[in-house]
């Protein structure tokens, strides 16, 4: 197991799901909130990208994430199909 790859929270590093190598990077000077979409409804947290930092998650196939800052807490900045090895940087 590689210990610079995150899971969201939640989902166990150990399921048979599979799942697709993803990468999020934050330029900016606070942090970013990444929650899970299910039935089209904002739904668990599934991870904390802090100021300047770069993290490798790997997510189950298929999910649709919510991107929410920490400047701007009500408000959605992006949703995203996540793909399998992309990167994704903010802003």
């Amino acid at each position: 197991m590689d210990p610079d790859i995150y899971y969201p929270y939640g989902l166990p590093f150990f399921t048979n799901q599979p799942v697709i190598p993803v990468t999020f990077v934050n330029n900016e000077d606070h942090f970013i909130k990444i929650h899970l979409i299910k039935k089209n409804k904002i739904e668990n947290l599934a991870g904390i990208i802090f100021p300047k930092e770069n993290k490798k998650y790997h997510f189950p196939m298929n999910t649709f994430v919510a991107i929410i800052t920490e400047k701007k807490p009500d408000k959605v900045q992006c949703y995203i199909k996540l793909k399998k090895d992309m990167i994704y940087i903010y802003p």
